[in-house]
């Protein structure tokens, strides 16, 4: 069962869409000028491009980051509407502000204030009649007619939500122009071998090429991961929902109902010459940072040493990929002498057994019955999470990765078992996605269940996503301890 058919949709959904904002960004720019000064040659070539290459990129950043490219976004246009609008006015409110405060940007930069509003107003009408009328309509003339070339996608599982997913995908006429909803509405047993096994035959019974698999409150993480690696291993694209999914903080919100989450994996493995790009990426960005920190990192150091006494830098083992061990450094941010290694022991096997890493007894956890060792500065540096900088260096050695899951003490690795395990398989990351959406909130479980839907479903987009999302999660502070 090729995944062809479902990638491919995605490739070209992709394509059209940047391809369209590189359209709209012009058309809507060279209308504004000629409404305002009823001719396009206004302003010089340079303020044109400049002003527009402005856009295009703020526009496709903040679409990488909100997954506005993917085909996804056809099956739910109230929230395409409100993203699509919120993106029209971050970009241009950032212009703004830009010319505000650079003066010698309007060399290079149209500082008509008439057209950068008749610009964004352009955009926005056009970007809507584009993405809500025009490439519906243009995919499905191009790929609806081709009744024979359609592929088959299962929805299988949950009588009580079959139809309601099923008219979901229907409902959108790009999906309808390359797949054939095919629905099995049956309930799905909670032993996740029982489970995949169940519906690979039934995608080979039906000639489906993906599946979307619906779960209910029985379903646990456990299942949930279990199914996923052996779904993943099969090499199908395959969306799963569950009731549980909320509990994450972390779903698809194209795909997902109001009450019923749902989870993504259309890829299966990384090619080298990804790994070889990542590696590269980790090199350069890490390069950059400590450059463009440095002086974070000096100001740093120096109010550690003058604080307490004790080294700048704090150096702990820790558990990377492959089980191979390295020294992980932070800036240290608590006072010499006995760091109670007994106490995070207790505190983590608790922590592993269910409870939340906040007691929801007595308020409190290990990190917070240690505040009489950190220092004025840790706590500062602890909830900015500048005590994390030094491991810049460490994804410089290739001891870890910008994004991936967060390395472990040694003697945690006894509380790691089955799908959890996984973690190991790629390289710890400085960020992920249990730092941006979990942080301290949720169980062990969960928090390792985050984790791993990383190491089966990463890609350049959801790095770069993380990335600039884990910025507001450092500056406020969310989640920290």
């Amino acid at each position: 069962m090729a995944a062809a058919k479902t990638l491919s949709l995605n490739t070209r959904y992709y394509l059209a869409a940047v391809i369209a904002d590189v359209f709209t960004v012009s058309v809507a720019l060279g209308l504004a000028i000629f409404i305002r000064f009823g001719r396009f040659t206004a302003f010089p070539i340079t303020e044109f491009l400049g002003t527009a290459s402005f856009f295009m990129l703020g526009y496709y950043v903040i679409s990488v980051m909100e997954n506005l490219y993917s085909v996804r976004t056809t099956l739910n246009r109230p929230m395409l509407l409100y993203r699509i609008l919120r993106m029209t006015l971050i970009v241009t409110g950032s212009f703004m502000l830009m010319l505000f405060l650079f003066k010698e940007t309007r060399l290079v930069f149209i500082d008509s204030r008439f057209v950068i509003v008749f610009n964004m107003l352009g955009w926005l009408l056009l970007t809507l009649a584009v993405k809500l009328v025009i490439l519906p309509n243009l995919f499905k003339s191009l790929y609806g007619g081709k009744r024979k070339s359609r592929s088959n996608l299962l929805v299988a599982g949950n009588p009580a939500r079959n139809g309601s997913i099923a008219s979901l995908l229907r409902g959108s006429a790009i999906y309808a122009s390359d797949q054939r909803v095919v629905q099995w509405a049956e309930t799905l047993p909670t032993d996740p071998r029982e489970l995949t096994d169940i519906v690979l035959k039934k995608m080979i019974a039906m000639s489906c090429s993906g599946a979307v698999i619906l779960l209910d409150g029985r379903h646990d993480f456990n299942c949930i991961a279990e199914s996923s690696i052996k779904l993943n291993d099969s090499g199908i694209p395959f969306v799963i929902y569950g009731p549980k999914i909320f509990e994450l903080g972390y779903f698809d919100p194209w795909f997902s109902l109001s009450d019923y989450g749902a989870l993504t994996f259309l890829k299966k493995g990384k090619r080298s010459i990804q790994i070889s790009m990542r590696r590269f990426s980790d090199v350069l960005l890490s390069v950059i940072a400590l450059v463009l920190l440095s002086p974070v990192f000096l100001a740093t150091a120096i109010a550690v040493k003058l604080s307490s006494q004790g080294n700048v830098l704090f150096r702990q083992e820790r558990v990377g990929k492959k089980l191979k061990t390295f020294g992980f450094l932070k800036f240290r941010s608590m006072k010499e002498g006995d760091a109670n290694a007994e106490d995070h022991k207790k505190y983590f096997k608790d922590y592993a057994g269910g409870k939340t890493a906040q007691d929801q007894g007595n308020g409190e956890t290990f990190k917070l019955n240690q505040t009489s060792r950190v220092t004025a500065i840790g706590r500062v540096i602890r909830k900015t999470s500048i005590d994390e900088l030094p491991q810049l260096v460490n994804i410089l050695r290739g001891d870890m990765t910008i994004v991936g899951p967060r390395p472990c003490i040694p003697y945690e690795l006894e509380h790691y078992s089955g799908w959890q395990r996984r973690r190991f398989s790629v390289k710890p990351g400085l960020t992920g996605i249990w730092q941006v959406y979990g942080r301290s909130r949720l169980p062990f479980n969960e928090a390792q269940f985050l984790d791993f839907l990383y190491t089966i479903d990463s890609s350049h987009s959801l790095d770069f996503r993380l990335i600039m999302k884990t910025i507001p999660v450092v500056l406020f502070g969310k989640g920290g301890l």
